[in-house]
């Protein structure tokens, strides 16, 4: 029996945060994920887009995965 691999973290920010506050959501093993990244996460309001701030080898705190990388043309078009 092999062992799992450790997910890695993602620690990420909403767009509306005014403080330095971060949420913890795990990086599904076939995706790759850097800081300044925007990605796609579930919330109990639906789908919104977030950024990376930093990634953490593990987290008490997720619970749930990234749901996929935000193409770089849609961040391009988005409004400010």
């Amino acid at each position: 029996m092999t062992e799992a691999t450790p997910l890695l973290v993602a620690a990420v920010k909403f767009k509306w945060q005014k403080d330095e506050k971060t949420y913890d959501y795990f990086i599904p093993g076939d995706l790759t994920v850097a800081v300044g990244d925007k990605v796609i996460v579930e919330t109990a309001r639906g789908e919104t887009t977030v950024e990376v701030m930093a990634i953490k080898l593990n987290s008490e705190m997720a619970q749930k995965t990234i749901v996929r990388l935000v193409e770089p043309e849609a961040v391009e078009g988005e409004e400010a």
